[in-house]
């Protein structure tokens, strides 16, 4: 199953990120995961949509 991801540099800053692993294997430093494509996040004019990841559970977080 996959996850839709977002990166928000105001939220790295303040609370970090984690790296995901996309379906086609390359990585991305996520700071919001989401199973809905449509959701917002705190910070959303700085956010930016990264597409699909794979899910911690599947073996696509890399870190915490």
């Amino acid at each position: 199953m996959t996850m839709h991801a977002w990166f928000s540099a105001e939220t790295a800053l303040r609370d970090g990120s984690c790296v995901y692993r996309k379906p086609n294997g390359a990585t991305v430093d996520v700071t919001r995961i989401n199973a809905e494509k449509a959701s917002k996040g705190s910070f959303r004019n700085d956010e930016k949509y990264l597409g699909e990841v794979i899910r911690e559970e599947d073996g696509g977080g890399i870190t915490g």
